[in-house]
């Protein structure tokens, strides 16, 4: 019979449980990502991990990653737009994990995974907004009339 993903790969091996086979996929799923997006993804979990037994963690990978990145447009040493980077952090982050770039007009494809509303990644997902317009209509008043 077929267990499904097997550790060792070969012959027999023990069956994966549940969380098992969810990490293997998540990990499967992660070794598509860019360098900078694992360098992000590391950061926050070391920051947010209740395992860790300092309270700082040290970016220095995150730094390196968006240096290479980004060409040295963004490296220590050298001031940039906060605005500007982090709108180009969010678009390469979207980018490295697996979503699709809005600039390229082809035949669109469907999306293994669209999050909400049709996103195509986490990133999107979660920082793409929306605007509400809201109009409203005033009159003017002539001299000498009396609000109603």
């Amino acid at each position: 019979s077929n267990n499904g993903l097997k550790n060792g790969g070969g012959g027999g091996g023990v069956p994966l449980n549940g969380k098992s086979k969810q990490r293997l996929m998540q990990q499967i799923e992660h070794a598509e990502f860019s360098p900078l997006a694992k360098s992000f993804s590391l950061l926050l979990r070391n920051m947010w991990s209740p395992h860790r037994f300092k309270s700082s963690v040290d970016p220095h990978m995150l730094v390196q990653a968006v240096s290479v990145a980004s060409n040295k447009r963004y490296h220590v040493g050298k001031q940039a737009d906060a605005g500007e980077f982090l709108a180009w952090l969010l678009h390469q982050l979207h980018l490295g994990v697996g979503g699709e770039d809005g600039k390229r007009k082809k035949k669109k494809k469907k999306s293994k995974r669209p999050g909400k509303n049709g996103a195509t990644s986490v990133i999107h997902d979660t920082f793409m907004g929306r605007v509400e317009v809201t109009t409203s209509v005033r009159t003017r008043r002539r001299r000498g009339e009396e609000a109603a």
